[in-house]
């Protein structure tokens, strides 16, 4: 197989936060009522219910990359987008050890992280629809996936009508 190209990252912003219509779609797909950890996140835009559980997400600072992620119930990741792959190998990793993660990102098939990290590891949800980020007035130029990180699903790929 031929090696593809690296990725060339942009200029796009890097802190943007999930809007709550995506989030709301996710939770009642996985079934679950809250998601337990957000791996990539602030005080300000954790996806979790902070209230009930003021450590439930990973900041910058704390790096989620050096940290586990097993928490017994769905992690979210919306991740910098400017290097991926180190996020999609953790994943990958922490699936094996009981970790179930939901990752949103570009649908960069082409990507050697896409063919690495999620290919046969993660079962891949197409968003049929443009995501518009919170803050932002238009969505989100490129193809968006969810990427599902479990042992309990193994690959596959369907094109999802989220909204």
């Amino acid at each position: 197989m031929a090696k593809m190209p690296q990725q060339k990252p942009g200029l796009s912003e890097q802190t943007v936060c999930t809007p709550k219509v995506l989030l709301d779609a996710l939770k009642k797909r996985l079934h679950i009522a809250s998601f337990s950890m957000d791996l990539a996140a602030s005080a300000d835009n954790a996806v979790t219910d902070l209230e009930e559980a003021p450590n439930s997400y990973y900041d910058e600072k704390m790096d989620a990359l050096t940290r586990p992620w097993s928490c017994g119930g769905w992690n979210f990741c919306n991740p910098p987008f400017a290097d991926i792959e180190p996020w999609v190998m953790k994943a990958v990793s922490e699936s094996q050890l009981g970790a179930q993660t939901c990752m949103l990102l570009p649908a960069s098939v082409g990507s050697n992280w896409w063919a690495n990290f999620v290919d046969g590891c993660a079962h891949v949800l197409f968003l049929n629809g443009r995501v518009t980020f919170v803050g932002h007035t238009k969505p989100y130029p490129k193809d968006i996936a969810i990427l599902l990180y479990t042992k309990y699903i193994y690959g596959g790929y369907e094109v999802w009508d989220w909204n």
